[in-house]
């Protein structure tokens, strides 16, 4: 829908709600992670609140990683990604987590050495993924 401003409003009651809860703090990260650069630090710093007071986890770790690459900090989202990998062992990577380390694999100037193998395992995990 691309409607940030309804969403922000959306947040506001949100807030007034209960500003500290999980998923009050969530909406605030995808919200600020949607209008960009201008925005990213403030949901790096929610991520990382969220990390020290319930633990990593794939999503968070996708999260962080997402704000990492809009501020262009691929090497600390490589770091997030990887991590999301390991936490997803058991039960398999998400295509979220592969999208991503593709996206920063390029960002990263990655030959299709590192990226080749994410695009395999995407595409034999996620065939019908659009």
């Amino acid at each position: 829908m691309d409607r940030i401003d309804l969403a922000k409003k959306t947040l506001a009651s949100m807030k007034q709600a209960d500003e500290e809860a999980v998923l009050t703090q969530l909406c605030s990260v995808y919200i600020n992670l949607a209008v960009g650069r201008s925005e990213v630090q403030d949901a790096i710093h929610t991520l990382g609140s969220l990390t020290e007071q319930y633990g990593n986890s794939p999503i968070l770790l996708n999260l962080n990683a997402s704000a990492y690459i809009i501020a262009g900090r691929y090497s600390e989202a490589e770091t997030c990604l990887t991590e999301a990998i390991s936490e997803e062992e058991g039960t398999g990577s998400s295509s979220d987590t592969l999208i991503n380390l593709v996206v920063c694999y390029q960002q990263l100037g990655k030959g299709m050495d590192a990226i080749g193998p994410v695009l395999e395992q995407l595409k034999r995990g996620f065939a019908s993924h659009p």
